[in-house]
């Protein structure tokens, strides 16, 4: 007796769904790494200058109301000079956004004007992992994507939470999608329709 549906896919999953090439199933080709912006303490060392900034303004405003015929002005608002700098940081900060699946790296910024680029894993040639003294005080970590394309060839993704295990997922996913796309690349010098990077503005 024969069985007729013992070499059909699952229900729900069509036939041509199926990667062409290797074994994972789709869902873990598209497994998310990580969604959200860096820690903050990545950009401590900007929130620190502006705050300096304040803190010398204020220095400066105390040591004018000393002189006699400048009392009574407002030279305290020299203590909020660098108040607008470290805002425009902090927003900075929080509009840059990453998204970081086993497929690809895409990654968001601009507080007015954003930008959205996106790099493919099997483009990366290498990924390296960077720890400073600094770095290791703040739990942060630099870990450098470098790709095939000329103009832009490193992606830096800097102060991301749980930044070891990222990396070494990142790795991994990196040799998976270079073993199933190396058709696809191109030999040095040549050229495809786009970049490694995908750039969009909106």
């Amino acid at each position: 007796m024969q069985e007729p549906q013992a070499n059909l896919s699952p229900p729900g999953v069509p036939p041509q769904a199926q990667p062409p090439l290797g074994s994972s199933p789709t869902q873990a080709t598209d497994e998310l790494f990580f969604e959200g912006i860096a820690k903050h303490s990545a950009n401590i060392g900007t929130y620190l200058w502006w705050v300096g900034v304040c803190i010398l303004g204020g220095g400066i405003a105390y040591g004018l109301l000393q002189i006699e015929a400048l009392q009574g002005k407002p030279l305290w608002l020299l203590a909020l000079i660098g108040t607008p700098m470290l805002l425009w940081s902090y927003l900075q900060h929080i509009s840059t956004r990453y998204k970081i699946s086993r497929r690809r790296v895409e990654f968001q910024k601009g507080v007015i004007t954003r930008r959205l680029d996106s790099l493919e894993l099997w483009r990366v040639l290498d990924v390296r992992y960077e720890q400073s003294v600094l770095d290791r005080i703040f739990d942060n970590a630099k870990i450098t994507l470098i790709g095939t394309d000329q103009t832009h060839p490193n992606l830096l993704l800097y102060g991301l939470p749980n930044h070891r295990q990222l990396f070494e997922r990142l790795r991994e996913a990196v040799q998976f999608a270079r073993s199933n796309n190396r058709p696809m690349e191109l030999a040095p010098g040549a050229h495809e329709g786009g970049d490694v990077f995908g750039h969009h503005h909106h």
